[in-house]
């Protein structure tokens, strides 16, 4: 690191470290920045082993960037230190995605997923609104799910190539099969009921990029569960914990009003006790919607004995009708 050239910032701020283990499961961890320049860092603290050449995804409150692994060293017993190089980050653009899909649920179960993997997702439920969003902004790929209620699938497809964007597009069929003309103005075509690792993968490939492999995750019920809830938030390399309480919990997540302001697609940690386990439920997630003081949270990171103890307290609740 001492033969680069470039200017390095000697200032330290503690991040949040997002990436995928050999199984696919997203898991997060913290850590700290040295050598900061425009080109990469020097990372230490992390408890966990990240390999030479993988993609991360390093965020400070609502900024974060992918970045490549380049080496790796034993920072202390358990600890080790990485060398990382930008690949990509808020301030160059986020790879952006544009959603086209007017089914809620196929839409809340994806977009958390594309947010978490560090992308900006923006949805279209509509055909206007379709071309709306690729006029105002520029998009790097088009996920069009098929068929849309209010257009024909072709005549939308040819819109949107007409319009002159460079996106790709890959098209989300709820139908195994489709036909031809469809799948020649695409670049590529997924089985909407495939799992979900494959729907990244399809999206990934069509970007050039190395496909990665995330769980696959069901459409689940919510319970309503009333207990405290705290919500660890870093921003500018400083932590802070916000109180409020939970609305209702699942296998993906936990609702509940917290008094302070967060932002939709910031990581957070979230931390709560159940009645049936004495040890707290601790995950990293994504800040998925707000209303009001209203907030959605979706589990990026959870261990698997956590994850038990929120089947099992479910599996005694009823399901609130609004799943």
């Amino acid at each position: 690191m001492d033969l680069r050239r470039e200017e390095r910032e000697g200032t330290r701020h503690q991040v949040s470290i997002w990436t995928l283990d050999s199984e696919g499961k997203i898991f997060v961890q913290e850590g700290e920045t040295h050598d900061v320049s425009n080109v990469g860092a020097r990372l230490s603290g992390l408890h966990r082993r990240i390999e030479p050449g993988a993609f991360i995804g390093v965020q400070n409150g609502s900024r974060r960037g992918r970045f490549k692994v380049i080496w790796i060293e034993k920072d202390g017993q358990r600890d080790h230190q990485i060398g990382i190089e930008r690949v990509s980050s808020d301030t160059d653009g986020p790879t952006r995605i544009l959603l086209v899909d007017d089914n809620k649920e196929s839409v809340e179960f994806r977009k958390p997923v594309l947010q978490a993997l560090g992308y900006e997702c923006t949805v279209a439920n509509s055909t206007s609104s379709v071309f709306d969003c690729i006029q105002n902004s520029d998009f790097q790929l088009v996920a069009l799910s098929h068929p849309m209620r209010d257009v024909d699938s072709i005549e939308l497809l040819v819109g949107i190539r007409r319009g002159g964007t460079r996106a790709k597009i890959v098209l989300v069929s709820a139908h195994p099969h489709v036909h031809e003309s469809l799948r020649a103005v695409t670049d590529a075509f997924i089985y909407a009921r495939e799992p979900q690792k494959n729907f990244i993968a399809a999206l990934e490939s069509a970007l050039n990029r190395t496909p990665s492999k995330l769980l696959t995750t069901r459409t689940i019920h919510r319970h309503a569960v009333r207990v405290p809830l705290a919500v660890e938030v870093l921003r500018s390399g400083v932590k802070t914990i916000l109180y409020g309480t939970s609305a209702d919990i699942s296998e993906r997540g936990v609702g509940g009003t917290i008094k302070a302001p967060l932002i939709p697609g910031e990581m957070v940690k979230v931390a709560y006790s159940l009645p049936n386990s004495t040890t707290e439920i601790q995950a990293y997630a994504i800040v998925r919607h707000r209303r009001s003081e209203f907030y959605g949270f979706e589990f990026v990171s959870v261990d698997d004995k956590s994850l038990e103890t929120i089947r099992a307290l479910c599996a005694v609740l009823p399901p609130l009708r609004s799943s």
